[in-house]
């Protein structure tokens, strides 16, 4: 991987994002950690930071920021407010799968438009990765919001889910 490797912080508006180690993720699985909002910590989200810890640990440490969460701060008070991420490197034709959450409290403030555009404008820094998708459940309205606010397009319904594209073109 070439390219952007060392640029694990990305600043957009009031938001800061930045990659997080193996031992950040570990510290946030086990609630040893205060700088996420609780509420962000849902059981999907800590069986997520479990699976990507065990996938950063086989895999160089240049694949991390691919696989780990990055946090979402406040830049005024430094607060984290949320976690956003692709599950996995870009499969083989450049497309990477995102995941994110916001903590309950700082939802309808458009945090989490903000910071997938950030993400997205890290991600096109790379040669080799095409767009992004999303799979969203239908249920949560907000979430399909802000994918569309920030350019996905309604690709196909998969089970209970909304799957979206992002194209780099």
């Amino acid at each position: 991987m070439e390219g952007n490797e060392k640029n694990l912080e990305i600043e957009c508006g009031r938001l800061r994002l930045r990659s997080l180690s193996i031992e950040e993720m570990e510290r946030l699985q086990s609630g040893k950690s205060d700088r996420l909002q609780k509420s962000v910590l849902t059981e999907v989200i800590k069986s997520a930071l479990i699976y990507k810890t065990e996938q950063m640990r086989k895999t160089s440490k240049e694949a991390h920021p691919w696989l780990n969460y990055w946090l979402i701060q406040e830049k005024e008070s430094g607060r984290g407010v949320g976690l956003i991420g692709s599950k996995h490197l870009p499969d083989e034709n450049g497309y990477v799968e995102l995941g994110y959450a916001i903590a309950k409290e700082c939802r309808n403030r458009g945090f989490m438009t903000e910071a997938l555009d950030g993400f997205l404008d890290w991600l096109f820094g790379w040669d080799f990765c095409s767009g992004a998708t999303l799979s969203i459940r239908e249920s949560n309205a907000p979430s399909l919001r802000v994918a569309e606010k920030c350019g996905f397009l309604y690709e196909k319904k998969q089970d209970a889910f909304r799957v979206y594209r992002y194209d780099f073109l």
